[in-house]
């Protein structure tokens, strides 16, 4: 074999070696990042499921105080004014909503009444012809 071609064939061997090298950096780089997400994504599971435990606790309490078998430390005398508040924000929303619904279903029917109402009219007037 020509020195040349040597050389040559030494320079590409030594480059697949580099290339191959980088990719193996590049392979372990792309499982830490897998692995991270991974974790990332478990973390979060996680924490959702502990907010749901804590509100699951929490409105089991409230319920428990709201029946007035459950006395609250007088420390949390605030949180329970807030849920008070909050729970009759809640319940005059509905009933505002409720009214709502009620009104739009009193204008329906007067308006499908309406509109019967002048469907016999137009039907009566053709059979006088």
């Amino acid at each position: 074999m020509d020195p040349k071609q040597t050389e040559v064939v030494k320079q590409i061997q030594a480059a697949w070696e580099e290339a191959q090298a980088q990719l193996a950096v590049l392979r372990e780089q792309v499982e830490l990042a897998t692995n991270m997400a991974q974790a990332k994504v478990q973390t979060n599971m996680n924490q959702r499921e502990l907010d749901r435990a804590y509100r699951d606790l929490g409105e089991a309490v409230w319920a428990e105080v709201s029946k007035g078998k459950l006395q609250l430390p007088s420390n949390l005398s605030q949180v329970k004014k807030s849920l008070e508040n909050v729970t009759n924000k809640i319940r005059a929303q509905n009933a505002s909503i409720n009214d709502l619904l009620a009104e739009g279903a009193d204008l329906a029917k007067r308006l499908q009444e309406k509109m019967a109402g002048a469907s016999k009219a137009v039907a009566s007037s053709q059979k006088k012809r």
